[in-house]
């Protein structure tokens, strides 16, 4: 069995999402906790701390923790946040994107190892936007530790014949 620090560095290096699919792009990232990264995504926060992980920084909210993601305004979200794993320890916490309660999520793993988890944000509240403010809320004690949030499309681009064609993006 490998050492849990060559797990979390191999999976520093691939997390295979499942929004990873044909046709879905990443349109934006944030590295939680990095000073440039946050401050181009206007992070706010309460009750909040940054903790280096193995190289990378993460953070985790007592209270909250929020920053303005790019979105294309014409297809359906999906946040994909990539948390510390818990090593059985329970968070519980509510996702907010543009104000709007989207669910209240138990986060558990089994180990410290990065999980990647995906949250679909329905149409109805990003549709003509090209920016959303999103929100991890403390429910019962602090936030997972958050060490990147993505916002992932699909996303049709149009050659220059003006026919449709799937757009295509890797993930790492």
């Amino acid at each position: 069995m490998l050492p849990a620090r060559v797990i979390l560095m191999l999976l520093a290096l691939w997390l295979p999402p499942a929004a990873a699919a044909p046709g879905l792009r990443v349109v934006d990232v944030v590295k939680a906790g990095d000073a440039a990264s946050e401050r181009e995504h206007d992070y706010e926060g309460a009750g909040a701390t940054v903790e280096a992980l193995d190289g990378r920084t993460l953070r985790q909210a007592r209270g909250w923790l929020s920053y303005s993601m790019t979105v294309y305004e014409d297809t359906e979200v999906t946040l994909a946040c990539a948390f510390r794993g818990s090593d059985g320890k329970k968070f519980v916490f509510d996702l907010l994107v543009e104000g709007r309660k989207i669910v209240t999520h138990t986060f558990v793993s089994p180990s410290p190892a990065p999980v990647m988890v995906e949250f679909r944000i329905p149409f109805d509240v990003t549709k003509g936007l090209t920016s959303i403010h999103v929100m991890l809320k403390a429910a019962a004690g602090p936030t997972p530790g958050l060490l990147e949030l993505r916002t992932v499309q699909e996303h049709l681009e149009r050659p220059a014949d003006g026919a449709p064609e799937r757009a295509r993006a890797a993930f790492w």
